[in-house]
């Protein structure tokens, strides 16, 4: 499938998404995902094509929503990406459609931290979410809040002051 979508001017902590999911298409299979913070959908529309997955997109932004839902048109996959406007994760659209596969929350640490118990338990046994948007200076907060949850990072991306982390429940047996 070919995607019509632009990378030109992403910022980095989109860019670093976009590696991670082309990442996970090799190693996860995604049918579930929460794209919180969706932007201009660019991520909602990539794991849509990945995995043929229904994806719920979130935005506070009504230039944001409208956005990613002509981005959805224009790729075709406006029947499996659903997008709303919502106030944080705390929704019950959200909640309703849990659990995910796979939660992308590319927003900044302070919402990331705030949000941590309640992605936990929107993420599947089995889940990976990706958080992004935090600054190198943030990060130790950021993991020590979710490491508090049993949620271990499983990989690490990040070339420039902003890191991305894939992360997933922990076990008595390890990761998963």
């Amino acid at each position: 499938m070919t995607i019509a979508v632009s990378t030109e001017g992403l910022h980095p902590t989109t860019e670093s998404c976009l590696e991670a999911l082309q990442w996970l298409q090799e190693t996860k299979e995604c049918r579930n995902v929460l794209d919180m913070g969706c932007g201009n959908g660019i991520l909602s529309v990539v794991a849509a094509s990945i995995w043929d997955a229904k994806v719920l997109a979130a935005d506070i932004s009504d230039k944001a929503v409208e956005d990613t839902r002509q981005m959805a048109a224009a790729n075709g996959l406006g029947d499996v990406i659903s997008v709303i406007r919502s106030d944080g994760i705390d929704n019950h659209l959200i909640k309703n459609n849990s659990p995910y596969d796979l939660i992308c929350f590319n927003l900044l640490a302070e919402p990331i931290i705030k949000s941590a118990p309640l992605i936990k338990a929107l993420l599947a046994k089995d889940g990976i979410c990706i958080i992004s948007g935090i600054l190198r200076w943030e990060s130790e907060a950021v993991i020590n809040t979710f490491k508090e949850l049993n949620i271990e990072i499983y990989k690490e991306l990040s070339n420039t002051p902003w890191c991305t982390y894939l992360l997933c429940h922990k076990t008595e047996t390890g990761i998963f």
